[in-house]
């Protein structure tokens, strides 16, 4: 089968989240000093094996139960296509999601071995696998998948890829690291918004089914709101670089999201501004983040 299908079983643009909030944890180890190229790159393939496990086991088992056959696909929403369009197996996908999943718990189990067991390393993995296998069974349908999402992709993540450098943990990454996993979220949340009707006929009662999508729409702007909020309130306390407030310029594509969902959020097609200002509010802030630490942490090593 060819690589062109695989990318899109897999989302690889959706993949780019973890490429990028990874880098952002990792350079906050570095200006303190601790930095070991072979486990932050470890780290990476571990963090985005788990992702792609996630992408792919969501379709494989949005696909069994119905739902991707009811739902009108858009870039941002309605599952890959893959397996509604027959362009695999679903044993194979099942298979790949596994495979992903279980590179994810073998570079887990690396670190547990290499850094004596900390107990937070096998609390976190725990709950990774957790997340991943139980998301689009149960999370999902119990209208917490979106608060499992925002901790997986934000404090949890940040805090297990800097213990990793690090050996502890400190509030600045984990701030950073819930901006950017709210951010997360926003993504989740208003891709929901076109395949609702099919996630309720299905019994997936997200936030989105149980708030009612005018009341959602309405709440939307506070998740994006919030994570620009943690941002200054890491430099307000000192625990982050100043220059993160860079950031800050994304905010006005992030208004741009939200004001889109609250005039279409009954649509489908008319929702597609509102889901790529999303995304790309969140690999921006992502990116400027980024930045943001390794430009302070030059600053810092040119300083005699």
């Amino acid at each position: 089968m060819s690589l062109k299908v695989w990318a899109k079983e897999l989302r690889l643009p959706f993949l780019a989240l973890t490429m990028i909030f990874v880098p952002v944890i990792l350079s906050a180890a570095w200006i303190q000093g601790s930095f070991h190229p072979f486990n932050a790159l470890l780290t990476l393939v571990g963090l985005v094996s788990l992702h792609a496990s996630v992408n792919v086991l969501n379709d494989y088992f949005d696909y069994k139960s119905g739902i991707d056959l009811d739902t009108t696909p858009t870039p941002f929403s309605g599952g890959s296509r893959v397996l509604p369009e027959k362009l695999l197996r679903p044993w194979s996908v099942l298979g790949a999601g596994l495979l992903f999943l279980g590179i994810g718990v073998t570079v887990g189990l690396f670190f547990f071995y290499t850094l004596s067991f900390p107990l937070l390393l096998i609390l976190l993995l725990a709950f990774a696998v957790i997340s991943v296998v139980t998301y689009s069974t149960s999370l999902s349908s119990w209208g917490i998948g979106e608060l499992f999402v925002g901790l997986s992709f934000g404090p949890l993540l940040a805090a297990g890829v800097y213990f990793v450098q690090v050996g502890t943990v400190t509030l600045g990454p984990l701030i950073i690291g819930s901006a950017l996993g709210l951010l997360t979220t926003g993504i989740l949340y208003v891709n929901q918004f076109p395949d609702t009707a099919a996630d309720k006929s299905h019994g997936r009662m997200h936030l989105i089914a149980r708030l009612g999508k005018e009341r959602a729409a309405k709440s939307f702007k506070y998740i994006l709101i919030s994570s620009y909020v943690l941002i200054i309130l890491g430099v307000a306390l000192g625990v982050t670089p100043p220059l993160t407030l860079i950031s800050l310029v994304t905010l006005p594509k992030a208004r741009s999201a939200w004001i889109f969902l609250e005039r279409n959020y009954n649509g489908t097609m008319e929702l597609i501004p509102a889901m790529g200002n999303t995304v790309m509010t969140t690999l921006y802030t992502g990116i400027l983040l980024l930045l943001s630490y390794l430009t302070w942490g030059f600053i810092i090593y040119s300083i005699p």
